[in-house]
């Protein structure tokens, strides 16, 4: 039990940090697991090696999918094309609240960041209803359902990250979208449902003002997903043309497509901006990986192992884990990362179905979105609502499908495991 104690002193540092003193995540994490290290015993080259080896393993799973996805999202929202994809929901779903929970669901995955298509379509989808009430209602439904299609989909950054960690599904990982997909649908029905009557049928033309259709502008705006999904249809269907459905590739063309549709002056300050909050992130990604190397590399996951051995079943690890995580740094990517370098070495992940794995990591990164996830803050910060309101809007959702995910993970696993 050695690793134990310094773990929940690690995470509850992180905490503090990250929520008292607002310190960048790169920072805390990085610091968490020097101090791991110390704490834990590991000696000073084994820890330093183990947290480079751990960042440079996240840098090369998502260094390209979060450049192409964090600046596809800034070209999108310096033309103005948001406002064009939104609109073009609404011509499709006419109720405002379907409308809010798809625009998130559907630009959370090919945006690569759940939280930078929420700050995107929010200005758009607070002005989809006058009532200040019902508005509020229509951006918790976004956020939530942005968050829903990101913890579960492929080629999210949270799925990629465990697969790529744990070499599940490594010839064909669109496989694992065979489960989640359809979960995923069935998550946001709940949540439409469970919103219904809290946001009113149809409001009136004025209330929902929208710009106007301009010739060609729907094909622009839609270009980078267009291309994205061609690519991966493509490579997918043709095997000498196999390297195209490598996400990779996929996002760079879908970004060039981006670049070329859009005029120099945009583009130009797309790219910067793009270049810079993509940096940032990548920056905090690799502190998670490096974080989850140091943690890795010590006896943790046997200690752990150990700890809930006749109070849980071995097979509930994964969650476990992930959710001791997802709740001391607020990640869904740090914690599918760590969790995904800690499970290698725990034996009861290894009987474990790979989607049900998955699932599990999936279900840990929802359940507890409190005070240490950034995006609790943004959404409060956005909806202006108060502290109990944020959390049975935001959080309390979020936290029922974690728990509709572990008891999928446990179909799954009894039925194919």
């Amino acid at each position: 039990m050695a690793t134990t104690l310094p773990f929940v002193v690690c995470l509850l540092l992180i905490t503090l940090a990250s929520v008292r003193y607002r310190l960048p995540p790169f920072l805390t994490l990085v610091g968490a697991a020097l101090l791991f290290g110390v704490l834990s015993g590991t000696s000073a080259e084994e820890t330093v090696m183990a947290l480079t080896a751990g960042a440079g393993r996240i840098f090369a799973v998502l260094g390209i999918v979060i450049f192409a996805g964090v600046t596809i999202a800034q070209v999108l929202r310096e033309s103005g094309r948001i406002e064009r994809i939104v609109a073009d929901l609404r011509r499709i779903v006419r109720r405002p609240l379907y409308a809010a929970g798809f625009a998130g669901y559907l630009l959370s995955v090919p945006l690569m960041c759940g939280i930078t298509a929420f700050v995107i379509l929010s200005p758009i989808i607070a002005h989809l209803r006058s009532e200040r009430s019902v508005a509020a209602l229509l951006l918790y439904t976004t956020a939530v359902g942005g968050t829903i299609s990101y913890v579960l989909l492929y080629p999210s950054p949270v799925i990629q990250t465990i697969l790529a960690t744990l070499a599940l599904y490594p010839i064909d990982p669109w496989r694992i979208d065979l489960v989640t997909l359809p979960l995923s649908l069935l998550l946001l029905a709940g949540l439409f449902l469970l919103r219904r009557r809290s946001v009113p049928a149809p409001e009136t033309p004025a209330e929902a003002a929208l710009p106007a259709p301009a010739a060609g502008e729907s094909l622009r705006a839609w270009l980078p997903v267009l291309v994205l999904f061609l690519m991966l249809g493509i490579g997918s269907a043709v095997p000498l043309l196999h390297a195209l459905a490598n996400i990779n590739i996929a996002l760079l063309a879908a970004l060039a497509a981006a670049l070329i549709a859009t005029p120099a002056a945009v583009r130009d300050a797309a790219l910067a901006r793009g270049t810079k909050n993509a940096g940032i992130i990548i920056f905090d990604l690799a502190g998670a990986g490096a974080f989850g190397g140091v943690i890795a590399a010590s006896t943790f996951p046997s200690d752990i192992a150990a700890l809930v051995a006749g109070i849980l079943p071995a097979m509930l690890l994964p969650f476990v884990i992930a959710a001791l995580v997802q709740a001391a740094q607020g990640s869904r990517v740090v914690t599918a990362a760590v969790t995904a370098a800690i499970l290698p070495t725990v034996p009861a992940a290894a009987v474990l179905h790979p989607a049900a794995l998955v699932l599990m990591i999936a279900a840990g990164a929802f359940l507890v979105s409190y005070v240490s996830d950034p995006f609790f803050w943004l959404v409060k910060r956005t909806t202006g609502d108060g502290f109990g309101t944020v959390v049975r809007r935001y959080t309390l959702p979020l936290s029922g499908a974690g728990v509709v995910t572990l008891a999928a993970a446990l179909i799954v696993q009894m039925a194919w495991g």
